[in-house]
């Protein structure tokens, strides 16, 4: 069931990956589960910066996934499946900062 009340919300990802080859296991997995569209969720972006404009830090990949609401990213990041059987995939393939941002009210 995806929580559809409040503003939309964004997941970002900030990773410096340790283990290409577990990160790749990792997404494959996270993929493979439906997890994000179960929970009204999509990508808005993955990767690595394309050009650094101002200190940005090269090594780092990011990850903003879009939800409907804050509530549906909190139920994708504390789904069962995510937290018991995918997010395991990734301990010690990279070092993760993970956040919720809400968008702006018009």
């Amino acid at each position: 069931m995806v929580e559809n009340a409040g503003p939309e919300a964004f997941l970002v990802v900030i990773a410096r990956v340790n283990d290409p080859e577990r990160m790749k296991a990792y997404s494959a997995a996270l993929a493979a589960s439906g997890l994000y569209a179960r929970h009204g969720g999509r990508y808005e972006f993955i990767g690595s910066a394309a050009e650094d404009l101002e200190n940005f830090d090269m090594g780092l990949r990011l990850v903003c996934a879009r939800f409907p609401s804050r509530a549906a990213a909190h139920a994708f990041w504390h789904d069962v499946q995510y937290q018991t059987e995918i997010k395991p995939l990734r301990i010690g393939a990279a070092e993760v900062q993970v956040a919720i941002f809400e968008a702006p009210q018009p």
